[in-house]
C-alpha cells in the first residue's frame, strides 16, 4: 500500500462495515450536474405525503449509505417521527477509502465539487417531496461530520441546524497532511480567524448560521476531543457569542458519562455539545426499544447508553413530544 493511500485510510477513517443491506433505501439519480460525482440514496417513511422535514446524513470513511443508516438508526427514527432521510454516498473513484473530501478546497467551496453535488441532491428532494425549506438538517460521523459542518458553512441559508459527530472545524485543512494535523488537535485559531474562513465563502450572507449540536468521545484517538473547542470557537463567533460562555452539566437522562454544554443567545440554545466520557472514535448508540433508544453495535458503533441519533433529532426539533 503506498503512503498516499495509507494516509487516506486514517483521514477520519472507520473500519469497513460488514456487507449487509439496510431495507428501504432508494437510489436517487439525475439530481443535477453532480460535479462531485457522488451517489445518492433516500429513505421515505410510509406516511410521507404531508410536508416533511429532511435530514441529510453523511457516512464516514470506508462506509456507505447502507452502513450508516443501519448503524445509526436514522431510518427507524424517521419512520417513528415522519421525516425523510437523504444519504449522499462517496465513491471509491473520488476517494480510495470513500471518505468525503472534507480536506480538499475544491470540494468544500460554495457551488463547487462535492458540496454542490450535495446541494443539488437537497434541491431535488425539496422539489419532489414537498419538504419545507425551513426544515432541512444535516449531520454526519467522522469524515461525514467534517463535511456536514462544511455544508452548513458554505450553504448557511439552506440548513436550519447541523449535527457533527467526531468532526473538525470548517476550513481546517487543505490537503491530507494538514488534515492529519487537525485531527490530532495540532491547529488552533482565534474565534475571529475561524469565523472569517466561513464568512469568506458567502460574503453577502447576512442571516443566521445553522444552530449546532456536536457529539464527541473524550478518548477519541483518531479525531482528538480538543477539536470541539475549535469548533465551539468558530461557531460561537458566527453567532456573536463568547466561546467560553457555555454552561456545562454532568449527566444526561440519567447517564453520568455524558456531559452537556449549552451556549445560548437571548435565552435560546444555539449550540449544544455532548461529551461522552471514555468513548473513543465511534457512533454513540443505545440498542433497545425504549423511547430514546436505537442504533446497532459494530466495531465503531458503541453502546454507551446514549443514542446519538435520537439526541441529534431532538436538537433538530424532530421528536414529537407526547402530551401529558
Amino acid at each position: 500500500m503506498n503512503i498516499r493511500v495509507l494516509m487516506l485510510l486514517v483521514v477520519l477513517g472507520l473500519p469497513r462495515a460488514e456487507p449487509q443491506t439496510e431495507k428501504g433505501l432508494i437510489a436517487i439519480t439525475d439530481f443535477g450536474t453532480n460535479p462531485g460525482a457522488l451517489e445518492a440514496y433516500a429513505y421515505l417513511p410510509e406516511a410521507h405525503r404531508k410536508p416533511q422535514a429532511l435530514v441529510v446524513v453523511l457516512h464516514g470513511c470506508l462506509q456507505d449509505a447502507d452502513a450508516v443508516a443501519r448503524l445509526s438508526g436514522w431510518n427507524s427514527l424517521a419512520e417513528q417521527q415522519n421525516f425523510i432521510v437523504l444519504y449522499p454516498q462517496q465513491t471509491s473513484s473520488n476517494n480510495p477509502n470513500k471518505c468525503f473530501n472534507w480536506f480538499l478546497e475544491e470540494d468544500i467551496r460554495r457551488d463547487s465539487g462535492e458540496a454542490l453535488s450535495i446541494r443539488q441532491m437537497i434541491r431535488y428532494m425539496v422539489d419532489r417531496y414537498n419538504i419545507k425549506s425551513n426544515k432541512i438538517y444535516i449531520t454526519g460521523i467522522s469524515a461525514g461530520g467534517a463535511m456536514s459542518l462544511a455544508m452548513a458553512a458554505v450553504y448557511p441559508e439552506v440548513f436550519d441546524r447541523v449535527g457533527v459527530m467526531a468532526g473538525v472545524p470548517y476550513g481546517a485543512a487543505t490537503d491530507i497532511a494538514s488534515g492529519l494535523r487537525v485531527m490530532g488537535a495540532q491547529l488552533t485559531k482565534t474565534p475571529e480567524a475561524w469565523a472569517a474562513i466561513v464568512r469568506n465563502q458567502y460574503p453577502d450572507y447576512r442571516g443566521p448560521y445553522p444552530e449546532l449540536v456536536f457529539i464527541h468521545g473524550s478518548e477519541d484517538n483518531i479525531v482528538r476531543f480538543a477539536n470541539t473547542a475549535e469548533i465551539a470557537k468558530q461557531w460561537a463567533a458566527l453567532w456573536q457569542i463568547a466561546p467560553d460562555s457555555g454552561l456545562s452539566s454532568p449527566g444526561v437522562a440519567g447517564n453520568p458519562a455524558v456531559i452537556s454544554t449549552r451556549w445560548q443567545k437571548k435565552g435560546k440554545t444555539v449550540m449544544q455539545l455532548y461529551e461522552i466520557t471514555g468513548m473513543g472514535h465511534a457512533i454513540a448508540v443505545d440498542p433497545g426499544t425504549g423511547p430514546r433508544q436505537g442504533g446497532t453495535i459494530a466495531p465503531f458503533a458503541l453502546d454507551v447508553d446514549f443514542h446519538s441519533t435520537w439526541w441529534t433529532a431532538d436538537f433538530f426539533g424532530l421528536i414529537r413530544k407526547k402530551k401529558s
